[in-house]
């Protein structure tokens, strides 16, 4: 009986080791996260966002542009392990318009973008608006 209650209280002792272990990890991944989107919500990285925006679409986020407005697709925002944040941004409310970037902290509080890359589709649209 009493190997029995010493098995017992090992077990729920291995138990709540685990549980904080996995509570531990849980709450590190969401401080990540949130660490993630205040970086890719900053107004120093939307600055890039739209001059890279512009730089494709002149007339981008206003009535005339092809690109009138973009949404951070939170989550997909991830660390590239070669540096920077990799962050996705959905074009005109369209999932299949997207626009990714490489976030590069150039330590004086501004970001700068190591690349950005679009979509098929969105390829498509530019250069249509741009014989037009």
């Amino acid at each position: 009986m009493k190997k029995t209650k010493k098995s017992m209280i090992i077990l729920i002792s291995i138990l709540a080791v685990i549980g904080i272990a996995v509570g531990g990890c849980s709450m590190h991944q969401y401080q990540k996260k949130q660490e993630m989107i205040a970086i890719a919500t900053s107004d120093e990285a939307k600055k890039v966002y739209e001059e890279y925006l512009k730089k494709e679409d002149p007339k981008a986020l206003t009535e005339e542009g092809i690109i009138k407005s973009y949404e951070i697709d939170k989550e997909k925002l991830s660390y590239n392990p070669m540096g920077g944040l990799m962050v996705r941004l959905f074009l005109n409310g369209k999932k299949d318009l997207r626009m990714n970037f490489n976030l590069i902290d150039n330590g004086d509080g501004t970001y700068s973008t190591a690349y950005y890359g679009y979509t098929g589709d969105l390829n498509r649209i530019l250069e249509e608006g741009k014989n037009d």
